[in-house]
């Protein structure tokens, strides 16, 4: 009985994490790959500023978006680094707008990070980054935020997957 109680718990809190906030939006991978160009990002309105100023979550499975181990296709071990990598060049080094891609040399899959607004806060650079994944035909864009600040080690990131996010679109 302890061990249903335990399994229905972690099931819920997985539901959770995926029905809330802002979702990844499904994108046309045959468009995108004829037009060779990204698809729109979502840009947040200027009240976000002050909701991404106030701490974030380090790296974690939501970069992934749908792409995760309990919903195949999932990124292997190789790939993942290579979109970690991706991401982290592209918040430090990238102008805004500039696309950092990276692909798999095993299988049809890859990403493109791109920085879209940069700004600061108290203490901190912050970065409105848009994120592009894709296996094989299934591909999924997020507009996400990350800050680097004198206070922490590293970057911190919004996912904005919590209720209520959605406000902050544009």
């Amino acid at each position: 009985m302890r061990l249903f109680q335990i399994i229905l718990v972690l099931s819920s809190l997985i539901f959770l994490i995926n029905c809330a906030g802002i979702s990844p939006e499904k994108v046309n991978i045959s468009k995108i790959k004829k037009e060779r160009k990204l698809p729109q990002p979502n840009f947040f309105i200027p009240d976000a500023i002050y909701v991404t100023a106030g701490g974030g979550h380090r790296w974690d499975y939501r970069q992934f978006m749908d792409f995760r181990f309990w919903s195949p296709p999932h990124f292997n071990e190789k790939e993942s680094n290579q979109h970690k990598s991706a991401v982290h060049m592209a918040l430090t080094h990238a102008k805004d707008f500039e696309i950092v891609s990276w692909y798999s040399e095993s299988r049809d899959a890859g990403g493109k990070v791109r920085p879209i607004f940069t700004y600061q806060t108290n203490a901190s650079l912050c970065r409105d980054y848009q994120s592009f994944l894709y296996i094989d035909k299934k591909a999924r864009s997020k507009t996400f935020t990350a800050c680097k600040g004198i206070a922490w080690d590293g970057l911190l990131f919004n996912y904005w997957d919590w209720p209520g996010a959605e406000k902050y679109l544009n």
